[in-house]
């Protein structure tokens, strides 16, 4: 991953889906075949890279509820289809990561489904069983854990992990990455590493809403001690420093964000220039900082930006000068925005992040590199 890539990130259904359709909490029409389609767009936006939202099947659009480790979602397309936008993008010089999803399996994936009716399936000890039921991705009854800790789930979600890079994607980025435990990672990037030492694996690594409650199905270092004293969203990250090659940078988002929000100017700004190189002081120059402003989980930069698309600009440009990776979410350049928060406890509000592309728009112009600091 190049210091200063810029990252495309795709929500596969919503990217080329109907945006005729009502946007509700089902497939909407976005295929593999389509974002091939639409390659020349990305890269005239100044993308050298690509992210997808997860491609395997799953119970709902957004890909996040596994059905089936090994195969691409029918309404998505097919494996060809999958290797051939694998394909195009290489041609063009340009990378694309795949979003993996180990901690968690949709109900209905078979493996759970004979676990849950078979005490004596070789399946049982793959999942967390309770006096309650089994233990969930949060307090989501429908996506039961998996015990990578055991030894047989341990290595087929290696092996998952290494069929898809085997496809040729460059990398992965791994979704909640702290529900699954550091003695899993550790193997699993020695594994991944030996194999492909050349492919880049970075965490989403995110603290916020994480209740008490919650604590028992996540991985914490010195549980005790966060337990106790609490944790901060930096002291999340810096957990990951020597385990995976990277995070997601929710630290940053925060400091630029809470910025913008109080209408502190950007440009020339010292105090908030300061604050940002302390946070990056924190982490080793190989340690790889992956730098966003939103995505599909949470208010879209716009909407933080009060509408104002000169300020979307400018944060775009602050956030590209520090020679570091940047990932700006679909629909940035079209300036799509939500008009009401996702955080506000509505059913489905990440649906107002989630929007189909209305491809009859046209792009906005987005401020270009500025000159290094």
């Amino acid at each position: 991953m190049d210091k200063d890539e810029f990252i495309y990130h795709i929500m596969v259904d919503r990217f080329t889906g109907d945006p005729s359709l009502k946007n509700e909490n089902r497939f909407l029409g976005g295929t593999l075949r389509g974002i091939s389609e639409r390659l020349d767009h990305i890269q005239r936006i100044g993308a050298t890279a690509l992210l997808l939202t997860p491609v395997c099947a799953s119970a709902n659009y957004h890909g996040y509820h596994t059905t089936d480790y090994l195969d691409v979602d029918p309404h998505f397309g097919t494996l060809a289809d999958l290797q051939n936008l694998i394909a195009d993008v290489h041609s063009r010089g340009m990378k694309i990561y795949a979003d993996f999803v180990p901690n968690h399996c949709h109900f209905t994936h078979p493996f759970f489904l004979e676990a849950k009716e078979n005490v004596d399936s070789p399946y049982r000890p793959w999942f967390y069983w309770q006096k309650a039921g089994y233990k969930t991705f949060l307090d989501v009854a429908e996506l039961p854990k998996l015990n990578l800790n055991y030894s047989p789930a341990c290595q087929y979600m290696i092996d998952v992990a290494r069929y898809w890079c085997g496809l040729g994607f460059d990398g992965l980025r791994i979704d909640h990455a702290i529900g699954p435990s550091f003695r899993f990672w550790k193997r699993f990037m020695k594994e991944m590493k030996r194999v492909f030492p050349e492919k880049i694996f970075f965490g989403e690594v995110w603290g916020a809403g994480l209740q008490k409650r919650y604590y028992p199905t996540i991985h914490l270092k010195h549980e005790w001690w966060k337990r106790l004293l609490g944790f901060s969203q930096e002291d999340l990250q810096r957990d990951y420093v020597g385990v995976l090659d990277g995070v997601l940078d929710f630290e940053y988002r925060n400091i630029l964000i809470d910025a913008i929000w109080h209408g502190r100017k950007l440009e020339g700004n010292r105090v908030l220039e300061k604050k940002i190189r302390h946070h990056f002081s924190l982490y080793p120059p190989d340690f790889k900082l992956i730098l966003f402003l939103d995505n599909h989980d949470m208010d879209r930069l716009l909407y933080c930006c009060h509408g104002n698309v000169e300020l979307m600009r400018k944060a775009i440009a602050f956030s590209r000068k520090w020679g570091k990776p940047f990932v700006l979410y679909y629909g940035t350049e079209f300036g799509m925005q939500n008009h009401q928060t996702v955080f506000d406890g509505s059913p489905y509000a990440d649906l107002r992040v989630r929007e189909c592309v209305d491809w009859n728009k046209k792009p906005l112009s987005l401020t270009d590199r500025h000159e290094d600091i």
